[in-house]
C-alpha cells in the first residue's frame, strides 16, 4: 500500500492556474492516515499565514482573524463526511498564524479530499485544495504518514494537538527557517506483531539533500530498535542546526533483523539557513542593514564590541582594536554581526542577547572603576570559560594581598580537567584582581607565582638560598596559597 503525506502551498498553485488573482489565502495542509484498532481515521493539519488574511480590531487592544473553512471527503460525487466551521485566531495584539487540526473516521477505500478557505473579513480572499486520498491498511506492517513538527513538549491535557502524552505543533508548510535547530517528526506503526518473528525490528530514518535530477545525498541518519506489537509510535528529534539551505527528503523505514524492508514513508521539506558557512563577502551592507545590529547606536556598538573582545584572537583582535579606535559605524556593525553569525548562524540575534546578558552581569560583578568588568582579568576569564565550578577568596593571609583561586573541573576549551586560575590584588586598590598564574594551556603560566604573591611582605622567606631561581615559599602560619592551589 502506498500512502503519502500531502502538503500544498496553495497560492502557488492558484497563481499558476489563475494568474489574474492578486492575492489568496496562504494555507499549508498536511494530512495523515492512522490505522487505530477501532477504525482508521484521517487527520488534517492546517496552518494559515497571518500575512495572508485580515485581522480586525475586536476592541482597543486585541485583533482577530476568521477563515470560513469547508472540508469535504467524497467518493465520486457523494459526500461521505464533511465539516464546515469558522477558524478563528486567538485574540492577539499582533497577527500570528492560525493553526487547526481535524480528525475524521474513514473506512478503507478511495476518496477525494477537498478543502476551501474564505477570509471572513475579505470574501474575495479565498483558496482551495483537493487531492485523491486512499485508505488501504493492508495486512502487513503499516507505517503511517510522517508528520513534521515545529516543536513538541510533554502534555496530558485535552488539547487537540496533544497525542500520546505530548503536545505536538505541526509544520504543514514543511519549511524550517534559520531559527530552527531541530527537525522533529511523529509517526505510528501497526501490525508488526503479525509479521515480525524476531525479538525486534529496526526503525531507520535519514535526511537526504535533493541534488536534483533524481540524485540525493545522505546528510544525517539514525535508528531505533523496537519490539513487535500491535501498535506503537515514534517521536524523533533531529538536530538540523548545521543543515544548509536547500530541499531535503526525510525517509523512515521499518526493517526486520535480516534488513528486509517492511514499510517506508518519505516526505520533502525545505531548509533556510542563510548564515551557515556564509562567505564574509556575502555579508553585504544590505544584509547587515536588515539585522539587529542596525538598531544599535554608537554607544551600544562600542559597549558590545568591547564585551566580545575577550573572545577575539589573532587578526580579529587587531581588527577589533582598529575599529574601536575609529568611528566607522558600518564597520562596527559588520564586525559585531559577523561575530554572532559565527557563534550561532541559526539565530545570531538571540546569541547576541544571551551573550550581552552575561556581559552585563560580568560588568557588574567585576567592575574595577577603571574599565568594564568584562575587561578585567577575572571578567575576561569568566566571559571566555564561564562560571568556575569552585572558588576560594582569601583576604586574611597575613603575608599576601587578597587573592582568588578559580577551579574548573572540566575544561573543554583545552580538553583538560581540574584547571585553576589564581588572581591577586597587589595594589589593594578597588577590586581589579590580576591573573598571576594558571595551569590552563594558553594562559599565563608563572612557575614563580607563589614567590610573586608573597614577595611584598615575606620576600626573604623563600625555599632555598637563590631568590632569583626560587619558585616556592617556606611554610608558615596562614600561608596556604600553594595548599589551596594544589589540593583545592
Amino acid at each position: 500500500m502506498k500512502n503519502k503525506t500531502h502538503f500544498l502551498h496553495l497560492p502557488v498553485l492558484l497563481l499558476a492556474f489563475f494568474p489574474a488573482i492578486t492575492h489568496a489565502i496562504d494555507a499549508g495542509v498536511a494530512y495523515c492516515i492512522y490505522a487505530t484498532p477501532e477504525k482508521p481515521y484521517l487527520e488534517i493539519n492546517i496552518e494559515i499565514a497571518a500575512a495572508s488574511v485580515s485581522f480586525k480590531p475586536v476592541d482597543s487592544t486585541y485583533l482577530q482573524a476568521g477563515v470560513e473553512t469547508l472540508i469535504l471527503v467524497k467518493q465520486g460525487e457523494t459526500v461521505v463526511t464533511f465539516e464546515k466551521y469558522r477558524l478563528n485566531s486567538p485574540l492577539v495584539r499582533n497577527p500570528r498564524n492560525l493553526l487547526d487540526v481535524k480528525r475524521m473516521y474513514l473506512q478503507p477505500g478511495s476518496y477525494s479530499l477537498e478543502i476551501t478557505f474564505e477570509d471572513m473579513h475579505d470574501p474575495g480572499n479565498t483558496s482551495s485544495f483537493n487531492t485523491p486520498l486512499t485508505v488501504d491498511l493492508g495486512s502487513g506492517a503499516y507505517l503511517s504518514n510522517l508528520l513534521l513538527l515545529r516543536n513538541y513538549k510533554p502534555d496530558n491535557s485535552d488539547n487537540p494537538f496533544t497525542k500520546n502524552g505530548y503536545f505536538m505543533e505541526p509544520l504543514p508548510f514543511r519549511f524550517y527557517d534559520r531559527t530552527s535547530t531541530m527537525l522533529a517528526f511523529y509517526a505510528e506503526i501497526y501490525h508488526t506483531g503479525k509479521v515480525v518473528k524476531e525479538e525486534a525490528y529496526m526503525i531507520r530514518y535519514l535526511v537526504e539533500k535533493n541534488m536534483e535530477n533524481g540524485v540525493t545525498e545522505i546528510v544525517s541518519s539514525g535508528s531505533q530498535r523496537k519490539k513487535p506489537s500491535a501498535i506503537d509510535a515514534i517521536l524523533v528529534p533531529m538536530n538540523i542546526s548545521k543543515l544548509k539551505s536547500g530541499n531535503y527528503f526525510l525517509t523512515v523505514e521499518l526493517r526486520n533483523e535480516i534488513n528486509e524492508l517492511l514499510a517506508s514513508q518519505k516526505i520533502e521539506f525545505q531548509r533556510s539557513n542563510p548564515f551557515l558557512d556564509v562567505p564574509e563577502e556575502a555579508l553585504s551592507a544590505d544584509v547587515v542593514e536588515k539585522q539587529f545590529v542596525n538598531d544599535l547606536n554608537e554607544e551600544n556598538l562600542r559597549f558590545s564590541l568591547r564585551a566580545i573582545s575577550p573572545l577575539t584572537l589573532g587578526d580579529d583582535a587587531e581588527m577589533l582594536k582598529n575599529i574601536l579606535q575609529g568611528s566607522d559605524l558600518k564597520a562596527m556593525r559588520f564586525f559585531l554581526f559577523r561575530h554572532f553569525v559565527r557563534a550561532n548562524p541559526n539565530n545570531p540575534e538571540q546569541a547576541y542577547v544571551d551573550y550581552m546578558t552575561v556581559a552585563g552581569a560580568a560588568d557588574l560583578q567585576f567592575h574595577s572603576g577603571f574599565r568594564y568588568g568584562f575587561e578585567t582579568d577575572r571578567g575576561r576569564t569568566y566571559m571566555r570559560y564561564g562560571r568556575p565550578d569552585d572558588l576560594i577568596h582569601v583576604e586574611d593571609d597575613p603575608s599576601a594581598p587578597p587573592y582568588e583561586i578559580w577551579v574548573y573541573y572540566d575544561f573543554p576549551k583545552t580538553r583538560q580537567t581540574n584547571v585553576k586560575f589564581l588572581f591577586y590584588n597587589p595594589t589593594l586598590a578597588g577590586a581589579d584582581f590580576i591573573l598571576l598564574h594558571s595551569n590552563a594551556r594558553g594562559e599565563i603560566n608563572n612557575p614563580r607565582w607563589e614567590v610573586d604573591l608573597y614577595k611584598r611582605n615575606a620576600g626573604n622567606e623563600i625555599e632555598g638560598d637563590n631568590y632569583h631561581d626560587a619558585t616556592t615559599m617556606q611554610r608558615n602560619v596562614g600561608r596556604l596559597a600553594r595548599t589551596y592551589f594544589e589540593d583545592f
